[in-house]
């Protein structure tokens, strides 16, 4: 049982267009339900406000957990994870040109989220080939 409100939870859904903040993966056309995460976890005093939450499918935020950072592959070195509520998406991702389904960190940040996440495994890569398929997933960050 989720320790959301209806309405603080509408509200996060709604500003994140009804997507995971992280992998853009819509919650449209999925079986299950979409997640609350508290970007800085409850278990490190993370509150539960708007300013602290992120729409998640359930692939991230089991990934996610109560991590703040990861490795960054390229170098690694320890990364905070992306923050939907203080940085920009487009900063720190873009999709693939050789493959249009995966996600490229264009940063330290970007990079430990998409690894601690695993955002390019081969499931969350077949659920998005499967929405675009079906026109539901946009390869695009403004959605």
């Amino acid at each position: 049982m989720s320790d959301i409100p209806d309405d603080l939870r509408e509200l996060v859904t709604r500003r994140a267009g009804n997507r995971c903040e992280y992998c853009h993966v819509p919650a449209e056309g999925q079986i299950s339900w979409f997640p609350i995460d508290h970007i800085r976890p409850k278990s490190a005093n993370g509150a539960t406000e708007s300013s602290n939450l992120a729409f998640a499918c359930p692939r991230c935020n089991a990934s996610k957990w109560a991590f703040v950072d990861g490795v960054d592959p390229s170098t690694g070195e320890i990364a905070s994870l992306y923050d939907p509520r203080s940085q920009v998406w487009d900063e720190h991702f873009q999709w693939s040109a050789k493959n249009p389904l995966e996600l490229e960190g264009k940063t330290a940040i970007g990079r430990a989220t998409i690894s601690r996440l695993k955002i390019n495994d081969t499931g969350p890569l077949m659920i998005r080939r499967l929405l675009h398929e079906l026109g539901i997933f946009k390869l695009s960050s403004s959605g």
